[in-house]
């Protein structure tokens, strides 16, 4: 068995996220009530509720997509390109190119009154913030999710914006600049990013918000079962019957 000074950094860590995973929902209340009720007046006109990021922040799409207890609705903007498992070194150079936003988003016929997610950490890569102005031209209502602090710090693109200056409602993770947490002795650096979990925190907050109001307004939740779960093939089948026509990733 380890002695216990082997385990300060687990403890390091886990103290270092509990903070700003209070700080991230308690201090954004409202701001979260106001996104449930735009995600649930966008399942009540049987809309989309998109998802779009780059590098790691592509991760909450995969969260959200087809997940047991979340919601149908939910349209991940995927694209091989931008995230990191084949190329990172191309999907890093992407996420800060010019003109690539339209080519991601036209393929899914996005339609006013929808809804999209745009996650950036860091705030300033181009390609997010294309995704936003894009998607607002669209008619479509943006949520961002980024790190406004770090924002602040990091050089602009050439659109010279960062993501919570154009997106209609602005959630902040509260994370320092650059994601890690945890700091390391004799060094400038730290360790341990943030910026996952507290967006999923966020994310699945919402999703469950959004079912009890639905619910609360007479409403059946999209929801998926787990396939594991008595009656749940049938349950899925129906929600995917319903949602593959709008969904290419169903």
């Amino acid at each position: 068995m380890p002695d216990a000074s082997q385990n300060q950094g687990i403890k390091c860590y886990y103290h270092a996220i509990l903070e700003p995973e209070e700080r991230v929902i308690q201090g954004q209340l409202d701001l979260l009530s106001q996104v449930v009720a735009q995600m649930a007046a966008t399942i009540q006109r049987d809309q989309r509720i998109f998802l779009f990021g780059t590098g790691h922040s592509h991760l909450i799409a995969e969260e959200a997509f087809y997940r047991a207890g979340g919601l149908a609705t939910a349209t991940p903007i995927f694209s091989t390109l931008v995230m990191l498992h084949e190329n990172p070194s191309l999907a890093s150079h992407l996420e800060r190119t010019p003109d690539l936003a339209a080519l991601l988003l036209n393929p899914y016929n996005p339609q006013p009154g929808e809804l999209i997610f745009v996650i950036s950490n860091s705030g300033v890569n181009q390609l997010p913030i294309q995704m936003a102005l894009l998607a607002k031209e669209r008619g479509l209502f943006v949520v961002s999710i980024s790190s406004h602090e770090y924002a602040r710090i990091a050089p602009l693109s050439g659109l010279g914006k960062r993501l919570d200056e154009v997106a209609d409602i602005c959630l902040d993770t509260g994370l320092p600049p650059g994601d890690a947490l945890a700091p390391l002795e004799q060094s400038d650096w730290r360790v341990g990013p943030g910026s996952t979990i507290l967006v999923a925190l966020i994310w699945n907050c919402l999703v469950v918000e959004t079912a009890f109001r639905l619910q609360a307004a007479g409403q059946t939740p999209p929801v998926f079962i787990s396939l594991n779960m008595p009656g749940a093939a049938e349950h899925n089948q129906a929600l995917l019957k319903h949602w593959h026509k709008v969904n290419p990733h169903l």
